[in-house]
C-alpha cells in the first residue's frame, strides 16, 4: 500500500484508539476448546499452514502496544493474560483470558468468538479509517483486585465485561450501541469510566448529503470506499457506569484525564515519578520529582527507547527498554540513576521484549525469539536469570524445520544492517538453494514477515532458505527538532532511501551466493506496505530478484484519483509529483506501467478489496506487455488481512507461487491450486516469449 507502514506508525499516538470488531460469524465454535494449551509438540512432526495459522497470540505488534495485553492484580500476586486463536475453518477469532499466580500456573477463566481491531481516529482528517491489526486487550483488575474487566466483542460491539479471577460471575457491564474505545476502574471500584466515540451527528448529515449527493472532497478515499468518510476525529465522550447495577450517568465530554494515570505506578515512598522526556532531544529518559523538577538523561544511551518507562523498587532508579547494539538488533534493559551522567544496561538479549511491567524489583515482558512465538517471561534484573510464567504454544520451536542465523552488514551507504537466514529443512553445505526475502521486520518470532503474508517456517520446511530483514535506518542523518514530514521529504529525494534499502538487500544476497548457500538463478522477494514499495523498486532497478510477491499494489500516477484528496496533498508536500505536468524522469524511477520492458521478474499480487485499485494501472501495463501477473483480491480487507481463512489462503497460494517459479513443482497447497497450475502455465509461456522479445529488441542506451 503506497501509504507506508512508516506513515502510519508515525500517527498511532494520535490516532489508533477506536476498536471496531469483526462481525462474529454463526458458527459452532468451542472457543474455550480452542485455546486450552495442548502439551508440547513432538519435535519432527511437520509443519503445516494451519499450525502457523492457529498459533495462540498475545497482543499486538509492537508498534501498537501502547496498552498491555496482561496486567498485575494490585497486590502483584496475580496475573491476567488476554489470548487471540484465529480459526481459519470457521473463519472467526476465538479471545480468553487466563489468570493465575505470578508464581504458579494460569487457568482460561473467559472465552468466547469475536476480536477487536484498531482504526485510524483521525488518518489525515477521516475517522474510523480501518487497518486489519488486532488491538491489545488489557484486562483491568478492580482496586481490591476481586473482578477483572476487559473489553469483548459481544454482538459484534466492544463491550466491557467482568469476571472473577476465578472465572465466575462474567457478566457485561456496558450495553452501548456503539464500541466501548477504553475505560478505567473508579479508585472507589465501584464504578467504571467508559470511553467512547459519538458519530450521531456526522452520521445524520451525511443521510440528508446522501439524497442529494456527496460532494467529493477530502473526505474521500476511493480505494477504501465509494461513499465519504467522516471526518474525525470524532467527538469523544465518557459515561460513568455503576458496576453493580449497570446504571448509567449522564455522558459528558471527555477531558481525556481518567486515562492519563499509567497502570506503572509510582513504588511507595518514591520521591521520582518516570515520564518520557519532552525536550526533542534525541533522548527520551526522564523523572519528576513531587514539586514537578524535571532531571533528564542526556546520554546516547537514553535513546532509542522503547515502550513505557518505569521506576525502580526503591524508587531510585528509572528503568528502560532500549533497541542496542552497533545494528540495533538486540533489546537491552537500562537503569538510569536519577540524576547520573549515563544509565546501565541492567539485560540484553536478541530476543524481542514488549510491555515490560515491574514486578517487585523484576520485571515481566512479552518476548519472543526468532524460533519461538511470544510467551511471557519474568527477568530477575540482578543476575538476568529468566522464568517463562506462560507460554500458550509450548514447544511449538521444536517444530520449526530450518535453523536460524542472525546477519549483520553494512550497505554502500554505509548503513548497518541485520536480518535473520532461516536455513531449509535438511540442509546440507555445498549445495545452494533457492532463496525468498521476507521483510520488513526480523524482531521475534520469524512467521511472515510485517502483515504476516509469508510463511518464512513453511518456506523453510519446503526446501528454501529464508532470508527475513530488518528495515534499514534512514540514510538521511536525522537532526534535531527534524520532522517526520521533512525526513520524508529528504528520504525521497532521488529516491535515497529506496536505493538504500535495495542496497540493503542486495548485499547480503551477494554474501550468501559468494558463500555458496544460494542459487542465484532462483532467488524471490516479498513485501506488503511499505514492503511493496521495496519490491517494486527492486523490480524497475535490479535483476537480483527472479519472482516477486507482494500483498498490496503499487505506486502509479493514477494514485492522484484513487488516493483521495487529502492523502494526495500529504503526498506531494513531501516531494511527490502533481498529476499534471510532465514528470517521466520521476515515474521512471518508481512506475512497473512505465517500465514494463524492465520487468523479468513474475509477480503475484494478494490485494485487500480497499487497496487493490491502486494496482490495476501496473497489472494493466504487466499485462499489456505480456510479463506473468496474477491478482487475488480479497473481500472485506484492509492494509493487513484480518478474515482468518483469507491468511491460510495466502499462506498457502505464496507456497505454491515460489514453488512453481522457483523449484518447477505443481502447485498442491492453494485452495483453487489446479486452476492455478494451469492458469501459471499459460503465464509462463507468455512471459518467456515477452522478455525474450524485449531483450532481443532492446537497443543500447
Amino acid at each position: 500500500m503506497p501509504v507506508s507502514f512508516v506513515l502510519a506508525a508515525a500517527t498511532i499516538a494520535a490516532t489508533w484508539s477506536a476498536p471496531a470488531t469483526a462481525s462474529a460469524a454463526p458458527t459452532a465454535v468451542d472457543c474455550s476448546a480452542e485455546l486450552r494449551i495442548a502439551p508440547a509438540s513432538v519435535p519432527g512432526a511437520p509443519l503445516t499452514a494451519d499450525d502457523l495459522a492457529g498459533l495462540v497470540d498475545l497482543g499486538t505488534i509492537p508498534d501498537l502496544a501502547d496498552d498491555s495485553f496482561f496486567s498485575l492484580s494490585p497486590d502483584g500476586k496475580m496475573l491476567a493474560v488476554s489470548v487471540r486463536k484465529a480459526i481459519p475453518r470457521a473463519n472467526v477469532y476465538c479471545t480468553g483470558i487466563y489468570v493465575g499466580p505470578t508464581a504458579g500456573s494460569l487457568k482460561l477463566i473467559d472465552s468466547g468468538v469475536g476480536v477487536v481491531f484498531w482504526r485510524f481516529a483521525d488518518l489525515l482528517g477521516k475517522a474510523d479509517f480501518p487497518s486489519g491489526f488486532p488491538k491489545p486487550i488489557t484486562p483491568r483488575w478492580s482496586p481490591d483486585g476481586r473482578s477483572l474487566a476487559f473489553l469483548k466483542s459481544i454482538d459484534g460491539i466492544a463491550q466491557v465485561w467482568s469476571v472473577a479471577p476465578g472465572g465466575a460471575d462474567g457478566r457485561a457491564l456496558t450495553h452501548m450501541s456503539v464500541d466501548v474505545q477504553d475505560f478505567r476502574y473508579r479508585r472507589d471500584g465501584h464504578a467504571i469510566v467508559v470511553r467512547s466515540e459519538d458519530a450521531s451527528e456526522q452520521v445524520r448529515a451525511l443521510g440528508a448529503e446522501a439524497l442529494r449527493g456527496f460532494h467529493y472532497d477530502d473526505r474521500f478515499s476511493p480505494m477504501a470506499s465509494s461513499r465519504p468518510f467522516l471526518r474525525g476525529p470524532l467527538p469523544v465522550h465518557s459515561a460513568v457506569v455503576d458496576v453493580d447495577g449497570g446504571a448509567s450517568d449522564a455522558v459528558m465530554s471527555d477531558d481525556g484525564k481518567p486515562f492519563d494515570v499509567s497502570n506503572r505506578e509510582t513504588p511507595t515512598g518514591s520521591n521520582w515519578t518516570a515520564v518520557e522526556d519532552t525536550d526533542a532531544s534525541e533522548a527520551g529518559v526522564a523523572a519528576r520529582d513531587r514539586n514537578g523538577h524535571v532531571a533528564r538523561c542526556r546520554d546516547r544511551l537514553c535513546s532509542h527507547v522503547e515502550g513505557h518507562l518505569w521506576t525502580s523498587a526503591d524508587g531510585k532508579q528509572i528503568r528502560f527498554v532500549r533497541l542496542d547494539g552497533p545494528a540495533l538488533d538486540a533489546m537491552s534493559i537500562y537503569g538510569w540513576d536519577i540524576g547520573s551522567p549515563r544509565p546501565r544496561r541492567l539485560f540484553s538479549t536478541g530476543d524481542l521484549l514488549v510491555d515490560c511491567t515491574p514486578l517487585g524489583d523484576d520485571v515481566i515482558c512479552g518476548r519472543e525469539a526468532s524460533t519461538r512465538p511470544r510467551y511471557l517471561s519474568r527477568i530477575d534484573l540482578h543476575t538476568g536469570r529468566s522464568t517463562a510464567l506462560f507460554d500458550p504454544n509450548p514447544g511449538f520451536g521444536a517444530r520449526l524445520p530450518g535453523r536460524v542465523e542472525r546477519l549483520t552488514w553494512r550497505n554502500r551507504f554505509g548503513i548497518e544492517s541485520f536480518g535473520d537466514l532461516v536455513y531449509p529443512a535438511g540442509y546440507r553445505a555445498g549445495h545452494t538453494y533457492p532463496l525468498i526475502v521476507v521483510q520488513y521486520t526480523s524482531r521475534g518470532f520469524l512467521r511472515g514477515g510485517t502483515g504476516d503474508e509469508f510463511p518464512v517456517q513453511l518456506f523453510a520446511g519446503h526446501g528454501f532458505a529464508v532470508l527475513n530483514i530488518q528495515h534499514p535506518r534512514s540514510p538521511i542523518p536525522a537532526r534535531r527538532g527534524m520532522s517526520v514530514d521533512e525526513e520524508a521529504r529528504l528520504d525521497l529525494k532521488d529516491f535515497v532511501e529506496r536505493r538504500s534499502i535495495l542496497s540493503t538487500f542486495e548485499t547480503i544476497v551477494a554474501r550468501l551466493v559468494a558463500g555458496g548457500i544460494v542459487d542465484p538463478k532462483r532467488i524471490g522477494i516479498t513485501g506488503l506496505s511499505d514492503g511493496a514499495s521495496t519490491v517494486q523498486f527492486a523490480m524497475v532497478h535490479s535483476h537480483t530478484f527472479k519472482v516477486a510477491s507482494i500483498g498490496s499494489c503499487c505506486w502509479e500516477p493514477s494514485q492522484a484519483w484513487t488516493l483521495g484528496p487529502a492523502i494526495q496533498d500529504y503526498y506531494r508536500s513531501i516531494g511527490w509529483p502533481s498529476s499534471t505536468g510532465d514528470h517521466r524522469s520521476f515515474w521512471a524511477q518508481i512506475s512497473l506501467a512505465r517500465n514494463t520492458d524492465k520487468i523479468t521478474a513474475p509477480v503475484l499480487v494478494q490485494a485487500s478489496d480497499d487497496e487493490y485499485q491502486i494496482g490495476l494501472e501496473s497489472v494493466a501495463a504487466l499485462r499489456e506487455r505480456g510479463r506473468a501477473v496474477d491478482l487475488y483480491v480479497f473481500p472485506d480487507e484492509h492494509n493487513v488481512k484480518r478474515q482468518p481463512a483469507h491468511r491460510l489462503a495466502v499462506y498457502q497460494r505464496n507456497l505454491d507461487w515460489f514453488s512453481f517459479w522457483l523449484k518447477d513443482e505443481y502447485p498442491r497447497y492453494a485452495p483453487d491450486h489446479d486452476a492455478e497450475y494451469a492458469r501459471w502455465l499459460g503465464l509462463r509461456r507468455a512471459h518467456e516469449r515477452s522478455v525474450t522479445h524485449d531483450l532481443h529488441h532492446r537497443q543500447p542506451r
